[in-house]
């Protein structure tokens, strides 16, 4: 699991532990640690690229290894060749065996080659992938999170510009009573 995926699930904490709102379906929820939480995970976000950098030099690492070694079966098989040579009386199939062996081990060398090619290709696609998911799905939980305190500031203002409202216009009642009683008395 990447830290990534533990600072979203801490998102999540935060929000199930927020406190509810008596008489509505709006919740309290901690805003610093909300924004402690998405800094950290914009800091960790160059952590997972560095992640895949090291996948994509493990690939190249690869593929030096697998040229090496074809490099190493080439060198071989060309020493056998000239082992063959040296023999005068089988000097024309000794040449043929050479060049069978030289002509096989180009075509093993090129076939890991490739394959190492492939599979580091793979590696790094999958990485590639992998590492943007997180990024998408990190800033899509931001996002989400940012709208839902933007949500709660808005409806918790709106909830008291409304008890405001209704205290105001209460306060206004009561002096017109007593307004009215005082002009009765009078």
């Amino acid at each position: 699991m990447t830290n990534t995926d533990i600072l979203l699930e801490d998102l999540e904490d935060v929000l199930d532990d927020a406190t509810s709102i008596p008489l509505s379906k709006k919740c309290a929820v901690d805003v610093d640690k909300i924004k402690t939480i998405i800094e950290d995970i914009r800091l960790n976000t160059p952590q997972e690229t560095k992640q895949a950098k090291a996948i994509v030099d493990s690939r190249n690492t690869i593929l030096e290894e697998a040229k090496k070694e074809a490099a190493e079966i080439i060198k071989k098989a060309q020493e056998e060749a000239r082992e063959l040579v040296a023999k005068d009386e089988i000097t024309k199939t000794a040449q043929a065996e050479a060049a069978d062996i030289i002509a096989k081990a180009n075509e093993q060398g090129k076939q890991m080659v490739t394959e190492s090619q492939n599979q580091a290709s793979e590696i790094l696609s999958n990485a590639t992938t992998q590492a943007n998911e997180m990024v998408t799905s990190a800033q899509n939980k931001s996002r989400e999170m940012l709208t839902a305190v933007n949500n709660y500031a808005d409806d918790t203002l709106l909830s008291i510009d409304d008890a405001l409202y209704k205290a105001l216009t209460d306060v206004r009642r009561i002096r017109q009573g007593i307004s009215n009683a005082q002009h009765k008395e009078g």
